[in-house]
C-alpha cells in the first residue's frame, strides 16, 4: 500500500477545511469576537507545528511506521497499548462532526425524513472505506477534493463582498488570554494533520512530497482565516449566534437572491467532501485496531466505531449541545495532548529507535 504525494496533500487539505464552517465559527466569535479569526489563526499555527513534527518523523523513520518504532523501542505490548489508545481517540474524535453535520443536512435542506434514510449510509460509506483499507480511501480524497475546494472557493466568492471588515476592527481589542481560551474551546476541531503520522511507512518516496503537504495545508489554512474573517465581517456583534456559518454566510448573497440559489451549490459541494472528513476518524480507528488485532476480521473490527456512532446518531439527536459540552470539559486536554505532544514525542522515538538500530549492527559485526 503506497501513498503518493498527490493524495496526500488533497487529503490533508479536505480534512483542514471541511468541518471548520459549521459550528466553529460561532465557537470562536463567542470568546474573541471580532478576534475570532486571531483564534483560527492560532489553532492553525498549532496545526502547521504539528505537521512540520509529523513530517519530519516520516523521513527520520525512513520508511518505518509509528508502530515498529514503539515495538523496537518498547516492546510489543506497549505498542499495541498506544495504537488501542489511539483507536479510542479517533473514535471520539468523529462523534462531536458527525452530530455537527447531521444537522447542517437537515438544516440546509429542510430534511425532515428519519435519519435511517437520510446520514445511516454514511456510516456505510464509512465502512466500506474503513474495511478497504488507507489506499481506497486516500483515492476517494483525491476525487473528492476538487469538489472541496470547488465548493470552498464558491463559498468565498458569494460572501465576500457581503462583508464589511471593519467590524474587525481593533484588531486584539479583547485581552489575549480571552482570545487564546477561544482558541483552546475550538481545538475539538483541529489536529487532522495527525493522521498523517499513522501513513508512515506507507508513503511513497518521491520528490516534492514534503512541500506537496505543506502547501496543501497552507492553501487550507489560509481558507479557512479567511473564511473566518469575512464571517465575521457580514455578522460582527451577532456572530456568536450565527450557527452553521458556510450556509449562512452565502445565504443572503445578492448574487444569489437575484440569479438563482448559488448558496445550495455551495451546500452540496461541501456535504461531498464532508463524506471523508466525516469517514477519516472511523478509517483510522480501524487501521489502529487492525495493526493491534491482525487484519482477518477487518469487517469486524470496522464494524465497532461504525455502528458504535451510528447508533449514536439514531438514539441520542437530541444531545448533540450537552455531548458538545461533555467533550470541552473532559475530553479537550486529552485530545489536544494527543494531537500537539505526541508528533514530537514520535521524534525522539526516531533518536531512540536509530541509536538503538546501530548498536544491534555493531553488535552484530564484532561476533
Amino acid at each position: 500500500m503506497i501513498i503518493n504525494k498527490r493524495q496526500a496533500g488533497m487529503m490533508i487539505f479536505t480534512l483542514t477545511t471541511v468541518g471548520k464552517f459549521l459550528l466553529l465559527p460561532s465557537v470562536y466569535a463567542q470568546f474573541a469576537r471580532q478576534d475570532a479569526w486571531v483564534a483560527g489563526l492560532t489553532n492553525l499555527v498549532a496545526d502547521g507545528a504539528m505537521l512540520a513534527a509529523v513530517l519530519a518523523f516520516i523521513k527520520i523513520s525512513d520508511g518505518r511506521s509509528f508502530y515498529d518504532l514503539l515495538e523496537n523501542s518498547f516492546g510489543k505490548f506497549f505498542a499495541n497499548a498506544v495504537y488501542l489508545t489511539f483507536s479510542a481517540y479517533f473514535t471520539l474524535k468523529a462523534i462531536v462532526p458527525v452530530f455537527e453535520h447531521k444537522k447542517f443536512i437537515e438544516i440546509s435542506f429542510y430534511e425532515a425524513a428519519p435519519p435511517v434514510a437520510t446520514f445511516v449510509p454514511l456510516f456505510f460509506l464509512a465502512f466500506y472505506f474503513a474495511v478497504k483499507g488507507m489506499k481506497t480511501f486516500t483515492r476517494a480524497s483525491e476525487i473528492l477534493f476538487r469538489l472541496t475546494l470547488a465548493g470552498i472557493i464558491l463559498a468565498v466568492a458569494l460572501s465576500i463582498f457581503q462583508a464589511d471588515f471593519f467590524n474587525l476592527l481593533p484588531v486584539m481589542k479583547n485581552p489575549p488570554k480571552q482570545t487564546f481560551y477561544a482558541g483552546y474551546m475550538g481545538l475539538l476541531w483541529h489536529g487532522q494533520p495527525l493522521a498523517l503520522l499513522f501513513l508512515a511507512g506507507r508513503i511513497k518516496k518521491e520528490k516534492g512530497f514534503y512541500l506537496r503537504v505543506a502547501l496543501s495545508f497552507a492553501a487550507a489554512a489560509a481558507l479557512c482565516v479567511l473564511l473566518l474573517a469575512v464571517f465575521t465581517g457580514i455578522y460582527g456583534d451577532l456572530a456568536p449566534r450565527e450557527t452553521y456559518a458556510i450556509n449562512k454566510m452565502t445565504k443572503y448573497s445578492l448574487f444569489s437572491s437575484t440569479v438563482m440559489r448559488f448558496d445550495y451549490a455551495v451546500t452540496i459541494l461541501i456535504t461531498a467532501g464532508s463524506l471523508i472528513a466525516l469517514a477519516a476518524p472511523l478509517v483510522f480507528a480501524t487501521d489502529c485496531a487492525i495493526k493491534v488485532f491482525g487484519n482477518k476480521r477487518v469487517w469486524l473490527i470496522a464494524l465497532v466505531p461504525c455502528g458504535a456512532l451510528c447508533a449514536m446518531t439514531l438514539f441520542m439527536p437530541l444531545y448533540f449541545r450537552a455531548i458538545i459540552e461533555i467533550f470541552e470539559k473532559f475530553f479537550t486536554p486529552a485530545m489536544a495532548f494527543f494531537a500537539y505532544a505526541v508528533p514530537p514525542l514520535a521524534l525522539l522515538l526516531t533518536k531512540k529507535g536509530k541509536g538503538r538500530k546501530e548498536k544491534i549492527y555493531e553488535t552484530a559485526f564484532q561476533k
